[in-house]
């Protein structure tokens, strides 16, 4: 019977044991979506940009001619500046489903007020 006691009781340890490993295990990676975006006056290329609810994403910021910006408020994006030759890398996760707007953040010109797009996060 102390026979049988003992090795329930180690058993259950085992058990409880396994499974506090099994908590431990950190989640599973999620790689980012990587997005290069072009800028050129007037214009980003894509203009759209579409990922998915909690999905990191990587956006490759590169101008073919001067100093460009990119800001998009609604992600949390703050004001970032880049220029020919010299790249800028933003990160990313939407949280929720939406349309977000992104624009040229840095004058470049007549044209700066065109340089627009969008981020559209869906499930």
């Amino acid at each position: 019977m102390l026979r049988n006691a003992i090795t329930a009781m180690l058993v259950l340890a085992a058990a409880v044991t396994a499974g506090a490993r099994q908590e431990q295990s950190p989640p599973p990676t999620v790689e980012p979506q990587k997005v290069s975006v072009t800028a050129h006056k007037y214009l980003f290329y894509p203009d759209r940009i579409e990922v998915k609810v909690g999905q990191p994403v990587e956006l490759t910021l590169e101008s073919e001619d001067t100093t460009h910006g990119f800001v998009c408020k609604d992600l949390g994006i703050a004001k970032v500046t880049f220029k020919k030759g010299e790249p800028a890398t933003v990160k990313f996760t939407a949280t929720k489903a939406g349309t977000y707007k992104f624009k040229c953040s840095h004058f470049c010109g007549f044209g700066h007020g065109k340089m627009k797009g969008e981020i559209v996060a869906s499930e």
